[in-house]
């Protein structure tokens, strides 16, 4: 039974991802389907469509939602505490250099990769949006666990100078960090193919549970604190989920955010209490 709920555990957040992913997509679809757009425009909507949610996104967490005591309270996912530390503030030469890393990622991504146009088929793009969150799940987890090797921790180290972490440790790292999991986050769009549409509407979804996954918090895609203790143990818990952990057996034992937000923790938790109390009855 226990087998059972992990893997409607990590189904649900594969879900979660592609079915928001194929909303989003079809608004970028409706706004976008009577325009034409050349090479230059493809890659400075991709760009700005990262970067715009990217900042929006975690100072909505770090500065409304952790700014709030009674969300923070009840949507901390974090068990394992350890020292707080400080996010440092943004300078003008740390935005402009990492806005110029973003936009030649986006520049060499649309340059390389198959477009495919896709349309507003929700089956198409939702089967796309799976294949993607699994197959980038499966890169990630193969480059983060290298990461971890002696031969390359150095390159991760700067990313780990934070345990208790917050939204905008999601782009704290080196220069060639950036890179490895910039061609990991991409490897899957040569598999599949693009269309522009698909692009902007996972990067705004990326952007949202990569930030909420540094975050600490529970409030719509993560579902427990598995990034959080790979940050407090610096081990383990190498994917952007635990499916691959699973499979591989580089799980760490997580606590799993029960709620009406999360049905499968929800239904865990009920079944496990009742079964509890049919026990105790019964003796």
């Amino acid at each position: 039974m226990q087998k059972i709920f992990n893997l409607c555990f990590e189904i649900e957040f594969y879900l979660k991802i592609a079915i928001s992913c194929t909303i989003v997509q079809q608004v970028f679809y409706f706004l976008l389907n009577t325009v034409e757009l050349n090479f230059i425009t493809e890659v400075l909507l991709y760009w700005l469509v990262g970067s715009i949610s990217f900042y929006c996104i975690g100072i909505l967490i770090e500065k409304r939602i952790k700014s709030n005591d009674v969300l923070r309270e009840k949507l901390t996912t974090r068990v394992k505490q350890v020292k707080k530390q400080p996010f440092p503030s943004f300078t003008l030469k740390g935005i402009i250099t990492g806005e110029i890393k973003a936009l030649i990622s986006a520049l060499i991504i649309l340059y390389l990769a198959p477009e495919v146009h896709r349309g507003n088929s929700l089956l198409l793009n939702l089967g796309w949006f799976l294949m993607r969150i699994v197959a980038a799940d499966f890169c990630f987890y193969v480059a983060h666990r290298l990461l971890h090797t002696n031969f390359l921790l150095k390159i991760h180290l700067k990313h780990h100078e934070f345990r208790d972490s917050t939204s905008f440790v999601a782009g704290h790292k080196t220069l060639i960090e950036y890179i490895i999991v910039t061609i990991t986050d991409v490897l899957p769009i040569f598999i599949f193919g693009y269309d522009i549409t698909q692009l902007c509407a996972w990067t705004v979804i990326g952007n949202a549970y990569n930030l909420e996954g540094h975050s600490s918090l529970s409030i719509f895609f993560v579902p427990a604190n598995f990034h959080d203790l790979h940050h407090s143990d610096f081990k383990g818990n190498y994917g952007i989920h635990g499916f691959w952990d699973r499979v591989f057996n580089t799980l760490n034992p997580l606590t799993k955010k029960p709620g009406i937000i999360f049905p499968v923790s929800l239904l865990e938790k009920i079944i496990i209490k009742s079964s509890i109390e049919k026990s105790v009855d019964s003796r």
